[in-house]
């Protein structure tokens, strides 16, 4: 087996993959250690990767610091931290599972979560593309997905039926939507996007309901681009679903880099209010983590701009709140905030 020249260690939010060295640990005696401050109210996954001599001169002759990332993360080791903070590791499309994941002592409800669920989710396509689905006979809310590998992942329905039975929420079924192929292009504010949720998905759920699609009932939510389309679905399509959860919105969008806060969607609810025409018939949940840094080159922040664009839904008199964290751009951060998310928005 080829011996380990070093051993990066990763914390999500807190350390920068952009880094050329990327965060290395120590070797004392045959172990190897590190000691990182993080914030009391943190969430985050972290990841152990022990890099060999050889795969360390690969990665550093390589100029590009996405290239370089990629191959060390995919080095990811499994760890178990003696720590009360320490939980299982999150799965990312993309990315893997990571070693562990951290939730401090001061960090915000995991609302429903459970370690100990198993994910519980039936898969079906429509139209070829694969749909995972729980608890939709009987349903008094439907909640749709995107980015639906990550969430088939997760145990959500066992925490959305918890959170039903503490008298929280709903009963909610769910639907989470696979939208890996052609992602991009999809979920910066496609026509495609809007017809495959609000004309098919969304009529789809509700007949295995076995009762009439409810706008007022219906919840779209994502993350990411996902947290982008989100809202852009229900400010363009409140015909079709009247509630959105949207987690770290790319509301840089269209511009990698932009300083415009809030960029084109923000924007465009500006204008709407100013003509007179302002989105009506809509509650919105937003929410960011202070740790999932600066897209491109800009100064703003991803937070930045979703207080951006709540600011805008205020002031056009959207029912909207707004939730600002402590965590990276990632799925250990996303299971909690969207289900305080729900618990806001339907609670």
């Amino acid at each position: 087996m080829p011996a380990v020249d070093r051993v990066h260690l990763h914390v999500t939010g807190v350390h920068d993959h952009h880094d050329p060295d990327f965060h290395r640990m120590d070797r004392v005696g045959d172990r190897w250690e590190s000691t990182v401050e993080v914030s009391e109210d943190l969430v985050a996954s972290y990841r152990i990767m022990p890099v060999t001599g050889e795969l360390a001169a690969q990665v550093d002759a390589e100029p590009d610091s996405r290239v370089r990332w990629m191959t060390v993360v995919g080095q990811t080791v499994p760890h178990v931290l003696d720590h009360p903070a320490w939980h299982p590791a999150a799965w990312s499309e993309g990315f893997g599972e990571a070693s562990g994941r951290l939730v401090m002592s001061e960090a915000p409800e995991q609302a429903g979560w459970d370690s100990a669920d198993s994910p519980g989710w039936e898969e079906t396509p429509l139209d070829g593309r694969s749909l995972w689905t729980a608890d939709l006979p009987d349903a008094d809310y439907v909640l749709v997905l995107s980015d639906g590998r990550n969430w088939a992942a997760t145990a959500l329905p066992a925490a959305l039926r918890r959170l039903h039975a503490a008298g929280r929420l709903p009963r909610t079924g769910v639907v989470a939507v696979d939208t890996y192929a052609g992602r991009y292009e999809l979920l910066t504010r496609s026509a495609a996007y809007r017809e495959l949720i609000a004309d098919r998905v969304i009529p789809w759920a509700w007949e295995q309901v076995s009762v009439l699609a409810d706008p007022q009932r219906t919840v779209i939510s994502g993350e990411s681009l996902g947290g982008l389309s989100a809202l852009d679905l229900v400010l363009s399509r409140p015909d079709a679903v009247g509630c959105a959860v949207s987690t770290s919105g790319s509301f840089w969008y269209p511009a990698w880099d932009s300083e415009q806060a809030g960029g084109e969607v923000a924007a465009e609810i500006r204008e709407r209010t100013a003509a007179g025409t302002p989105p009506e018939g809509i509650r919105v949940h937003l929410s960011a983590g202070t740790g999932e840094g600066r897209p491109g080159a800009g100064n703003t922040t991803m937070a930045d701009h979703t207080l951006a664009v709540h600011r805008a839904l205020v002031d056009a008199g959207v029912p909207a709140t707004c939730e600002i964290s402590t965590h990276g751009h990632e799925m250990a951060g996303w299971t909690g905030a969207l289900t305080r998310g729900l618990v806001q928005l339907m609670g």
